[in-house]
């Protein structure tokens, strides 16, 4: 339902040589694999980066258990009385991450933000399977709000297919998880920390555009991929209008999508990054980037 996510890494700019010297990062980052990535040619990234992330997506889950519960009591099955047909969301994460590239292959970061969004969830009134169509069904929106942390890491690897030319074939794969604390008011009084999963691995190719431009060389990068979401299966926690403590067993209609996007690089400081998901999950994300 809520996630926190980046489109990794896909640059290969960074350290330079300098009259057969190598200048190494300030940082001393990365840690190791700098000079056997200079001896085939690569420019790494320059290690440490900060971004600003607008994530927005639309999804569909379902809930096929519903428990609920007087305080200090147990929890009945409210399945033979109510059933919830699905749940729509829409929401919007606004998060800023800080990385660094450890060795040439690995990028770890950290993630704080904010989500905001609402879930249209529908019920009807638990029936005989061939009744349902003419059964009367419910309509309940349901606003949310709260900050989200998270950590993650990218894998990187690449190949040049033409030695003498700047173009890279790259492969990325992603894993982060994120904790985002949601305010239901006034509807849901309390709820615990939602745990969001997000693995996503991309196919792409990077390609010099505009060489010696005022800001140094610019690169242009497009890639397709796959990525997973794994949303916390059960939620609990207290219904403030009805005084109801609850238990609901949450699950997508389908935790793929499949991901198209691009990236272009500034010099070697400034990155603007777009993509799109489509399939059951759709959304959409811009990030920009310094790196330093």
């Amino acid at each position: 339902m809520v996630v926190a996510q980046s489109a990794g890494d896909t640059s290969n700019s960074g350290p330079e040589l300098v009259a057969g010297k190598e200048v190494t990062h300030w940082s001393g980052l990365p840690l190791w694999g700098e000079k056997e990535a200079l001896e085939h040619g690569f420019e790494l990234p320059v290690p440490l980066g900060v971004s600003g992330n607008v994530y927005s997506d639309k999804q569909i889950f379902n809930i096929p258990e519903l428990t609920l519960g007087g305080q200090g009591g147990g929890l009945l099955d409210v399945g033979s009385l109510v059933r919830v047909t699905h749940v729509k969301t829409q929401q919007t994460a606004w998060t800023s991450r800080f990385d660094a590239w450890v060795f040439p292959f690995l990028d770890l970061y950290a993630i704080a933000g904010y989500v905001d969004g609402h879930a249209d969830i529908r019920l009807q009134p638990a029936m005989l399977p061939i009744l349902r169509p003419l059964g009367p069904k419910f309509n309940i929106r349901l606003d949310y709000e709260g900050p989200t942390v998270g950590l993650g890491g990218t894998l990187a690897a690449g190949f040049k297919p033409v030695k003498d030319r700047p173009t890279i074939v790259f492969g990325l794969a992603d894993l982060n998880f994120t904790k985002t604390f949601l305010d239901f008011s006034p509807l849901v009084a309390s709820l615990d920390m939602v745990d969001v999963m997000v693995f996503s691995v991309r196919l792409g190719v990077r390609e010099r555009i505009l060489q010696d431009s005022p800001f140094g060389d610019v690169y242009g990068s497009l890639w397709g991929g796959a990525m997973y979401q794994g949303v916390q299966e059960v939620m609990t926690g207290r219904l403030g209008i009805l005084d109801l403590n609850f238990r609901a067993n949450v699950e997508a209609v389908n935790p793929w999508n499949t991901i198209v996007g691009g990236r272009l690089e500034i010099g070697k400081d400034i990155y603007l990054t777009v993509e799109v998901g489509i399939g059951d999950r759709d959304s959409l994300m811009f990030e920009a980037t310094f790196r330093f």
